[in-house]
């Protein structure tokens, strides 16, 4: 827990600590990887051109992408969709953050140790 002792300002940012050695590991790489596959690439999976409509309305997309995603399907490509928060501010994103450290040290507690990792103020 972090203690401010000097004056404190309505600051939009926040420190962080971490231990790590200089290379990342195979074992941090899969981790990011990990992260970034669960929470950046989207969660609806769509791998049939028979459900493009469906997937379309229910994703609220636009006829304009329909070619696009019907192209991907046709090239053997998956089609993912999510959704990104803007309300909570800079709070998602020191989330992420935190997160993906959190994934990392989860992966490979040897080679990475997160140290202050508090970006809660």
């Amino acid at each position: 827990m972090k203690i401010r002792t000097d004056f404190v300002t309505n600051s939009s940012s926040s420190s962080f600590s971490l231990a790590r050695k200089l290379e990342l590991t195979e074992k941090q790489k899969e981790a990011i990887i990990q992260f970034v596959e669960r929470t950046m690439f989207g969660e609806d999976i769509l791998t049939e051109k028979a459900e493009v409509d469906r997937f379309m309305e229910e994703n609220y997309l636009s006829e304009e992408y329909k070619d696009t995603i019907c192209k991907a399907l046709d090239e053997g490509k998956y089609i993912y969709h999510g959704v990104v928060d803007f309300e909570e501010g800079d709070y998602g994103l020191a989330e992420l953050y935190c997160e993906l450290w959190k994934a990392i040290e989860e992966a490979d507690s040897e080679n990475f140790t997160g140290i202050d990792t508090d970006l809660s103020y």
